[in-house]
């Protein structure tokens, strides 16, 4: 990963520049309007510290953290610019700045429990009772569900694990987990600064991958799937990473789930890591389409606002977080759709801090609409 001393070239372009074309996008900044937590000022105080102009205050540590590297400013300008804040923040602790008191609590627990909940590694199996879910044995199985940590941990969101499970093996796909042997992706340590402990995961987490010779490893979570498809892309492997939207809409589509659709019109939230970080925007409209009447928000696809529960800001900084939220769901709302549906635990748990409008999961969605098959096959016949 780039140092931000590599980026000094790309942060004096920002500097001559100064279009100030991010401060459109930028969810932190629309909401507190303050100019250095735009991309424009923080590249300037990037840039400042590297000239040696001014120490590194309170004021320069927000700078750094107060973002959640959603990408939405790298989409009005060609500069590496969530790079640039991944090495601000790395730059920050290799000078001495302590871990933001939240996010060393994160860390601690990845590093001793393989999650950043403080759940007992036993935990992460929890979701895959009474699934008869084979667990991953090398040469084994082809394909891999990877869970994720906070899906598998946290109990309200389990019934989306068990809800893309089921309709995976409803569809006929055969697949296996890691169980409690499934490691953290490192998607937190990442975003938090800790490049070092994130390439330590890394590399393990590859070796325990190509060990056991799979093919093609489908993500419940977007984080997840950025995360562990850039690193086996850089590393040159050619295990397959998809999140389970883009497997299970080409189940759909390919007949072998079949579903009832109702008119209920609801809307899509994009998570930043699958749609503008990821690139997935279709698959999972394609999903609610097949189920009910899809309604846009104004700011969707690459422009979809942030939940703001990204990289350490929900943990960090609550208040802002919710403020970002809220604007979100106001937002949806404003669509005249009864549901918000999105396929990221990160963004579910987030939308869900906000009453007025129900939240739900993508894949708990679709099940319930395949569950009613039955009723599909009533309809025919009564029809004839």
């Amino acid at each position: 990963m780039n140092s931000l001393e590599e980026f000094k070239d790309e942060l004096e372009t920002c500097f001559g520049t100064s279009c100030g074309f991010c401060e459109r996008g930028c969810p932190v900044y629309q909401s507190l309007k303050v100019k250095t937590l735009c991309m424009k000022g923080r590249n300037r105080t990037m840039l400042g510290l590297l000239q040696g102009r001014f120490e590194i205050t309170p004021a320069v540590v927000e700078a750094a953290f107060e973002c959640t590297l959603c990408g939405n400013c790298d989409r009005w300008c060609s500069l590496k610019n969530t790079e640039h804040t991944r090495a601000f923040r790395e730059y920050l602790l290799k000078h001495g700045i302590a871990p933001m008191k939240e996010h060393a609590s994160l860390v601690a627990s990845i590093k001793n429990y393989g999650n950043p909940w403080f759940q007992p590694r036993s935990a992460r199996n929890r979701w895959t009772r009474g699934l008869n879910i084979p667990k991953a044995a090398p040469g084994k199985q082809d394909t891999l569900f990877f869970a994720g940590c906070t899906s598998a941990v946290m109990k309200p969101l389990i019934p989306s694990l068990v809800a893309s499970a089921k309709l995976l093996q409803k569809a006929g796909v055969k697949f296996a987990t890691m169980g409690q042997d499934e490691p953290c992706c490192g998607s937190t340590l990442r975003r938090v600064g800790q490049t070092e402990a994130f390439e330590d995961l890394e590399k393990k987490n590859l070796e325990k991958f190509e060990s056991l010779g799979i093919k093609k490893i489908v993500t419940a979570c977007p984080g997840c799937y950025t995360t562990l498809k850039e690193s086996l892309e850089k590393a040159g492997s050619k295990i397959q990473v998809v999140h389970v939207a883009q497997e299970v809409s080409d189940l759909v589509k390919g007949g072998k789930l079949k579903v009832r659709k109702t008119h209920e019109k609801m809307t899509y939230h994009d998570p930043c890591h699958l749609g503008r970080l990821g690139g997935v925007f279709e698959e999972p409209r394609d999903i609610v389409k097949a189920v009910a009447d899809l309604v846009e928000m104004p700011n969707s696809r690459y422009e979809s606002r942030c939940c703001g529960a990204g990289a350490g800001l929900q943990s960090a900084f609550p208040k802002l977080s919710r403020d970002l939220a809220s604007k979100r769901i106001a937002e949806a709302k404003a669509t005249g759709a009864t549901t918000i549906i999105t396929c990221c635990p990160f963004c579910e748990t987030q939308l869900r801090t906000v009453p007025g409008i129900d939240v739900v999961d993508l894949m708990e969605l679709l099940l319930d609409a395949s569950e009613n098959e039955k009723d599909i096959r009533d309809d025919k016949e009564a029809e004839k």
